[in-house]
């Protein structure tokens, strides 16, 4: 071991030092760094089980808060047809004494993620039987939600007398 004779115990002491230095460097990349690995992917794989075990109540928390809004803004994605043809049968099966006067077209405000129809129905008839009629329409009709509600007491037409005139504003959301 004469080899290491000419240098002194400081340039001995510097090199054992950087020999350290480096093996601890290559121990790192070749087996530590692959241990954290393993670790993390086991940790991520755990939480992603967790996740899947409350998977089945989240969709339940999920439905039942689209349900809730479906409630209070519409059912969404229905169609102008299918909320004209749902409304004048509800009509037909819960009014006494009341006529659909007018059905205007469609207001439709259009947005890049959804868009918004508003119908515009005068109902003719008496007062009672309007807020009868109102009352269950608020209630119980689910294609479109109620938004707006004025009485006019006027005439349309020249040969009709004066009459009380509902006109009601229902709107939905389609994507």
């Amino acid at each position: 071991m004469t080899f290491f004779d000419g240098y002194s115990y400081k340039q001995k002491n510097y090199a054992l030092a950087l020999l350290a230095v480096l093996l601890l460097a290559a121990s790192y990349k070749r087996a530590f760094s692959v241990t954290i690995e393993t670790l993390r992917n086991k940790q991520e794989l755990t939480r992603k089980m967790e996740e899947s075990a409350s998977a089945l109540d989240n969709i339940r928390v999920t439905q039942i808060q689209i349900s809730a809004l479906n409630k209070l803004l519409g059912k969404e994605n229905v169609t102008i047809e299918k909320v004209q043809q749902g409304f004048l049968n509800f009509f037909n099966r819960n009014s006494k004494n009341l006529v659909v006067y007018q059905v205007e077209e469609v207001l439709k405000f259009q947005h890049p993620d959804f868009s918004i129809n508003t119908h515009r129905i005068i109902l003719k008839g008496n007062f009672l039987n309007t807020l009868q009629f109102l009352y269950v329409l608020e209630k119980e009709f689910d294609l479109a939600k109620l938004i707006n509600v004025s009485f006019e007491y006027k005439k349309y037409n020249i040969e009709e007398k004066e009459q009380l005139y509902t006109i009601i504003l229902l709107q939905n959301y389609e994507r």
